[in-house]
């Protein structure tokens, strides 16, 4: 009889203590949240009562705002998920990659089209998740609350003309050549507060219209804030763009969705600095610990001095990260200066055969052009020798006709002088 009062104490204490830590964490996010994404990922407590959620991966290479295409709209840049949960983790709360835990997203009330930051140039343009150090306000924007570096392999990159692309993830830049095109892209950041709405300005709409030549027309939001009506027409097969935007009262109206729901504790903390988030709802949530937190002061010394040695090797990391970023930056000057140097040196080797080709170019033209010479002074010597030997030629001939005469008219008057001579004396 001992035994079951003890059994039975034990199960009513497990209720009970279950009971009052989904009361906890629902007061942080909501019963359609947990509703909606336990089926596709693990809830997992991260310190001082936050809760994260963590998909289920099913490739190494999954990363936020990966599977789906971008779209113009009122509210400006708009991630269209092709992802089940997309609706909620692309549209609410931010992301942040931890060594240990992976991708884990933190839940926050806050719509928007998309929570990324831009980088771009002439020639490419990419995104990556906000992390949660990154705090929206309406006067002023996006603040952050905590400097941190997002490695350049959180980013993708696409060329403008597959920027618009429905299927955008098909043409995303490998990461061996990641590091060189976020060296030389500009950052961007513009999220606005529009009609009652954050808006994400991103990229200059004319900027990518222009790069990409095509003609890119703006989509109107079918928006609905009721979780019910939404998984209704969202099954819809058409063309129109729809989004859930929530109501708090709904959102958190799912209660019985909580006790079936299971949190991952693990005595690994996240990379995360939890004191420098100041989402929305982190914030409430941790003014309500209050007095939870100071109960955990003490066994919290630990955590603490483990949340300096995570910070400390996440900087020894970040500057390993940075020298190794800059021997490449250094690596890849020196490759381009040795590419200049060979290309000088190749520019002055053509150069001096060019010079020489020109010289013996130059040279054998002289050459050609005294032969060319010779050869005319020897046909008109010959010309003028031959022309000699006619003129020669022919007072020889006259010389002999003149002889000729002379001789034959000789020879007459010799006759002549005979013939007289024979007259005379035959007339005697």
């Amino acid at each position: 009889m001992k035994k079951l009062i003890i059994i039975s104490a034990i199960l009513i204490f497990g209720f009970t203590a279950n009971a009052e830590t989904s009361s906890k964490y629902y007061h942080s996010v909501g019963g359609y949240f947990y509703t909606n994404l336990t089926p596709h990922g693990t809830w997992i407590e991260i310190g001082n009562g936050i809760v994260a959620w963590r998909p289920t991966i099913m490739h190494r290479r999954w990363a936020p705002y990966t599977l789906g295409r971008w779209v113009w709209t009122d509210y400006g840049w708009y991630w269209d998920s092709y992802e089940a949960f997309g609706h909620i983790v692309f549209h609410y709360g931010r992301w942040f990659y931890d060594d240990f835990y992976g991708w884990i997203w933190i839940p926050d009330y806050d719509w928007a089209p998309a929570w990324v930051e831009w980088r771009y140039d002439d020639d490419y343009i990419g995104w990556a998740p906000l992390h949660p150090y990154a705090v929206f306000s309406i006067n002023f924007g996006i603040r952050i609350t905590y400097e941190y570096y997002v490695p350049y392999t959180h980013w993708h990159f696409v060329t403008y003309k597959h920027f618009y692309n429905p299927k955008v993830y098909n043409y995303y830049v490998p990461e061996k050549h990641k590091y060189r095109i976020y060296g030389r892209t500009k950052y961007r950041n513009d999220y606005r507060y529009y009609n009652g709405r954050i808006r994400n300005e991103g990229v200059d709409f004319d900027l990518v219209r222009k790069r990409s030549g095509q003609k890119i027309e703006k989509r109107d939001l079918i928006t609905s804030n009721d979780p019910r009506e939404f998984e209704n027409i969202k099954r819809r097969n058409d063309e129109r763009i729809r989004t859930f935007i929530a109501d708090r009262n709904e959102i958190e109206r799912d209660r019985e969705a909580l006790r079936d729901v299971k949190f991952e504790r693990n005595d690994r903390r996240p990379n995360l600095e939890i004191e420098k988030v100041e989402l929305a709802e982190v914030k409430r949530n941790r003014t309500n610990d209050r007095n939870e937190i100071r109960e955990r002061q003490d066994s919290g010394r630990d955590r603490n001095i483990q949340l300096e040695d995570n910070k400390r090797m996440k900087n020894d990391s970040e500057r390993k990260e940075i020298k190794r970023n800059k021997e490449m930056r250094e690596v890849e000057e020196q490759k381009r200066i040795s590419e200049q140097e060979r290309s000088r040196t190749n520019d002055s080797k053509n150069l001096e055969k060019r010079k020489e080709s020109n010289i013996d170019k130059r040279v054998n033209q002289q050459r050609n052009e005294v032969k060319r010479n010779e050869q005319v002074d020897k046909r008109n010597f010959e010309q003028k020798r031959n022309e000699t030997n006619i003129r020669q030629m022919d007072r020889n001939t006259n010389e002999r006709k003149v002889e000729t005469n002379r001789n034959q008219t000789s020879q007459r008057n010799n006759n002549t002088e005979r013939n007289k001579e024979n007259r005379s004396e035959h007339i005697r």
